[in-house]
């Protein structure tokens, strides 16, 4: 073989290589003040964010295809300030290549007060927030599979819980646990579901907006709740349980004037099925 040719295959293989490398990327950050601030930015692909089990301690685990990706992580100490980009264009799935789309884990300490927003464009996305200190949720998802778990109580009162998703499954459990003030939760197209149950909820309010699909709702059976129901003409069809009366525009639960903790619902329903039960 010429020493062209063989010039030619050494660059063609190491093209090849390169465009078939994975790169693996982690970080690993102290967090010394009182309070951190997190922007995800995510084209596609899977994010999964949980608990460190460290009061400091912040750690990231990034996978991603080089050629079809970017990535950036950011930690800025004096602002406590984290900024994950990946910039995943390309992000597709299909059956010769499978899916072509990074992964992240994303461990937080339950130390320092967090503010977390995300937007993420496409993929699967799975919060565990149960024993952290979330004062803020911020999540913006257009099209995937959505789950947000709060398995143990928030170690603070949480300002502001903001959910919307376009299309997709969505899936908050356990809500009772995160001690929101107000929550805004908004699915466009797909199905919902939504458990409040939990130790946390004290006296709160949830407004949720479902376009079109599938909505249901589940309430713990100890806590007094109040709903009003907007529903979109005779295509929205609602099923309440019996513990709930009907005065006015409002539903209350029966147990409603007793109990000391209290939720209102402001409930909006476009074009599917509302189904509410008391566990």
């Amino acid at each position: 073989m010429r020493f062209r040719d063989l010039y030619i295959f050494l660059i063609a293989l190491f093209s090849l290589a390169a465009y078939a490398e994975t790169v693996e990327k982690e970080e690993r950050f102290v967090i010394k003040g009182e309070s951190l601030s997190i922007e995800v930015d995510v084209d596609g692909g899977t994010l999964d964010v949980r608990p460190s089990q460290d009061e400091r301690l912040c750690f990231i685990h990034m996978t991603y295809p080089r050629e079809k990706c970017a990535a950036d992580i950011r930690y800025n100490d004096r602002r406590g300030q984290l900024d994950i980009v990946v910039d995943n264009e390309k992000w597709n799935k299909d059956e010769k290549d499978g899916e072509n789309a990074p992964v992240i884990i994303l461990e937080l300490p339950y130390g320092p007060e967090i503010s977390l927003s995300a937007h993420i464009k496409a993929g699967e996305t799975k919060f565990e927030l149960g024993d952290l200190a979330i004062v803020d949720f911020e999540l913006r998802h257009w099209a995937g599979e959505t789950t947000v778990v709060f398995s143990e109580p928030n170690r603070a009162l949480m300002r502001t819980f903001d959910v919307n998703v376009k299309i997709g499954e969505v899936s908050l459990m356990h809500l009772g646990n995160a001690l929101f003030e107000e929550a805004d939760i908004n699915s466009g197209i797909g199905e919902l579901d939504i458990d409040f149950s939990g130790k946390g909820l004290d006296r709160s309010m949830a407004r949720i907006d479902l376009d079109i699909g599938e909505t249901n709702i589940t309430l713990p059976q100890e806590i007094g709740a109040k709903m009003k129901v907007s529903r979109f003409l005779f295509l929205s069809e609602v099923n309440y349980p019996h513990w709930f009366e009907k005065r006015g525009d409002y539903y209350y639960s029966e147990n409603y004037k007793e109990s000391e903790k209290s939720l209102y619902l402001m409930i909006s329903t476009g074009i599917g099925e509302l189904g509410i039960s008391v566990d």
